[in-house]
């Protein structure tokens, strides 16, 4: 076993780095699943929970923290395959950027989403999924298409699935973001990168591999306490999973986007009762200024087995 790994089953490791940012809800830091490594989202906070001075520092302790997990499970920076990226002001974007590119000069594909704020008052938050030497190349992590419209955007998508030699029946998985549109299938971002309004991040596949599964973003249905939607959303990712043979049991990722993250622990509490058992790796985030109405929780899910 992995030094600074917790062994669950002949491919199923949570990953707790030695000297790693404690979680600070009920997820797993890091997760390995077969020939993939999940990382949940990581902050700017350090183990002792200390917040560094400066948007560079902050952003190189972010890092470290996804650094530190990929290591205890055998794993460096350079074997990542997709990151996602937050940022709560698009005017350290530059900086952020100077000291991603330091740490990931392969470049890997990316989602850049500004959103009103993250857990801890985090700055920067970066979630990584990784590739084990030698894995097999069963999915595509396509970068982050944008553009100013919805229609532009999957214009664009199609460009980077050709350039992959795919096409749009090879998607698995596509989650899209849009500034000024609370769409059901969509999550409302406050902010995208470069002024664009529109977004989607995709997995492809020429072949669905045995044993992946992907759910897109649910809303909540839009009634009720931050309780009883997180509730109903649930119920929609089981469906989605049990159509593809897969159940909770599977979930290794979730991205969950709030209304308020000061619902956060009423929302941990529900969310922990559909995990009893090993914790998928999470992403949180409070994409918008709080509204208090409509959907008030939303989550995409990846399963395996």
């Amino acid at each position: 076993m992995l030094a600074g790994s917790l062994l669950l089953s002949a491919e199923n490791k949570v990953i707790v780095a030695k000297g790693g940012a404690p979680p600070v809800g009920p997820y797993s830091p890091g997760l390995d699943a077969g020939n993939y490594v999940y990382v949940s989202g990581q902050g700017v906070r350090d183990s002792k929970g200390q917040m560094p001075q400066g948007i560079a520092a902050q952003t190189k302790q972010c890092i470290e923290n996804v650094r530190v997990i990929l290591e205890a499970a055998g794993l460096s920076l350079t074997d990542t395959v997709a990151v996602q990226l937050y940022v709560d002001d698009a005017k350290n974007l530059p900086a952020v950027q100077a000291a991603y590119i330091e740490a990931f000069p392969h470049n890997p594909p990316r989602v850049t989403l500004v959103v009103a704020k993250m857990p801890t008052d985090t700055t920067v938050e970066i979630t990584v999924v990784a590739a084990k030497k030698g894995a097999a190349k069963d999915r595509v992590y396509l970068p982050a298409v944008y553009g100013e419209t919805m229609k532009e955007a999957e214009g664009n998508l199609k460009k980077e699935l050709k350039k992959a030699g795919l096409s749009e029946k090879n998607v698995l998985f596509a989650n899209r973001y849009s500034v000024g549109s609370a769409e059901a299938g969509m999550v409302p971002m406050h902010e995208l990168p470069a002024g664009a309004k529109n977004a989607i991040y995709a997995v492809a596949a020429k072949k669905k591999p045995a044993g992946l599964g992907f759910c897109e973003v649910a809303a909540s249905d839009p009634t009720g306490t931050i309780e009883d939607q997180t509730k109903s959303v649930f119920a929609k990712l089981k469906s989605c999973l049990e159509k593809q043979g897969m159940s909770l049991n599977d979930v290794v990722a979730t991205n969950v986007y709030v209304d308020d993250l000061a619902d956060f622990g009423k929302m941990n509490a529900v969310y922990a009762t559909f995990f009893p058992g090993t914790k998928p790796t999470r992403t949180t985030v409070q994409p918008l200024p709080s509204s208090h109405k409509g959907s008030l929780a939303r989550i995409s899910a990846v399963a395996s087995k």
